[in-house]
């Protein structure tokens, strides 16, 4: 008698003699065949995970370290509290190599000047050179780490905000708020004219308005009363490490008599002058002319002390 579990439909049936699907029959050598391999290879595997570069890079490009204290009496008072901020920025190649092709207004000076994203204003050595495209003294983001430190809680927020944000969208957030104010600057001046002030932020007298806290419409939008200080005036940011040519000249200059006797020491030892009156004062030194010198010295020396201090007489003459 054959048994039925020795025929090749055996695999697709069960204890009970009942045909299994065909997907429950190919799941259980699939079973078999891994329980075979894993008992073929019992080592541990090792996979390589490589990682996607450029934008989509899980690399981190900026860390930041805040704190702020407020004191019993500003809290009473309503005052700003005391806020300290760092932040440490890494821009990549791919940041800065394709800041051309996202501006249309800086690709007829690429082939002059190799131009990309400019700093904001924190970055800048003169603020005014930002409103000139023409000018010379703008930085621009490059490759490398930078440093941004700042003291304003405001300026903190907004860091905190642009941290979503790549170099193409902080130029744009940049351009905006320079042309909200401008358009402020503008109202203001054109206020001051009509209210008779001569000095920017003097409250007006008499039948005046009141400028205090008063927020004024510009083009339909809400802009508040000056500030004293933007928050960008109380932040920095400089690109690592920083030049050291500046911290190098006043020393250089300070050291430069010291270069010159130097130089001038190692031509003379160079053209052998040093040795020649090194020989002529040692074959000098054999003669008995410096001990001739020296005795004489020291005769008028003793005949000076056997004389004593000179006379009062003669002294009150000279």
């Amino acid at each position: 008698m054959s048994n039925p579990m020795d025929s090749p439909d055996a695999e697709n049936k069960d204890s009970t003699g009942k045909e299994l699907p065909h997907n429950a029959s190919t799941q259980s050598t699939t079973r078999k065949e891994s329980q075979s391999r894993s008992s073929m290879w019992p080592l541990p595997s090792i996979s390589v995970t490589r990682h996607p570069s450029g934008k989509f890079s899980p690399q981190t490009d900026e860390r930041c370290f805040s704190y702020c204290s407020q004191t019993t009496r500003g809290r009473t008072e309503g005052r700003e509290p005391t806020c300290r901020s760092v932040c440490f920025r890494r821009v990549f190649a791919h940041e800065v190599r394709t800041a051309i092709a996202h501006d249309d207004a800086l690709k007829e000076k690429a082939a002059q000047k190799d131009y990309g994203f400019p700093l904001p204003p924190e970055g800048q050595p003169n603020v005014d050179s930002l409103s000139s495209s023409k000018s010379d003294d703008i930085r621009y983001w490059e490759e490398g780490w930078y440093l941004w430190t700042s003291r304003s809680r405001w300026a903190t927020q907004e860091r905190l905000d642009l941290m979503m944000w790549d170099l193409d969208h902080q130029d744009h957030w940049q351009r905006h708020k320079d042309e909200v104010q401008k358009q402020w600057d503008d109202y203001w001046a054109e206020h001051q004219r009509q209210s008779g002030e001569q000095f920017h932020g003097t409250p007006t007298t008499g039948d005046n308005i009141q400028l205090e806290g008063t927020p004024y419409p510009v083009d339909g939008q809400i802009f508040p009363k000056q500030e004293a200080r933007h928050p960008w005036q109380e932040s920095t940011l400089v690109k690592l490490p920083p030049p050291l040519t500046p911290l190098l000249e006043p020393i250089h200059d300070l050291l430069s008599p010291s270069f010159k006797v130097l130089t001038t020491l190692q031509r003379s030892i160079e053209s052998g002058a040093h040795a020649e009156l090194a020989v002529r004062m040692w074959e000098k030194a054999k003669t008995p002319d410096p001990f001739v010198l020296a005795s004489t010295v020291c005769r008028k020396m003793w005949e000076k002390w056997k004389e004593g201090p000179p006379d009062s007489d003669t002294t009150s003459d000279l």
